[in-house]
């Protein structure tokens, strides 16, 4: 029994490894494909095979290192290391992309200001 699972682990573990290399590339090739406008409309059509390739491009390395070191396979606890790594680099290079483009507050007081007559315009009120 013990070597049956250890072989369902070692296939467990390559299935994921080739999904993060093959599946994960793909499903993002096919959602810019679909949001360019080469190929019709820039429409968001794209955006359910991005939101895919990031739910697994960063699940899969996740599910792989507690599996693989839970299993003590060092070379699968590697390469899945680094591949979480990687995942965290581009979620963190996205999250500054989207702060750095983020809209500017809105117009107005940031403060009570004064009318003359008794009435005010405070934020909130």
């Amino acid at each position: 029994m013990g070597e049956f699972r250890a072989v369902a682990v070692s296939a467990l573990l390559a299935l994921m490894a080739v999904g993060w290399l093959v599946v994960v590339p793909f499903l993002v090739l096919q959602g810019l494909l679909a949001n360019s406008p080469f190929f019709g409309t820039s429409t968001h059509e794209g955006d359910a095979a991005l939101t895919w390739a990031a739910w697994l491009g960063a699940g899969l390395p996740l599910a792989g290192v507690v599996v693989s070191a839970t299993t003590r396979r060092r070379g699968w606890t590697w390469f899945f290391g680094l591949a979480l790594a990687l995942a965290a680099v581009v979620a963190g290079l996205k999250w500054t992309d989207d702060l750095r483009h983020a809209p500017p507050p809105p117009p107005g007081p940031r403060h009570c200001v004064e009318h003359s007559g008794g009435g005010n315009e405070c934020p909130g009120d």
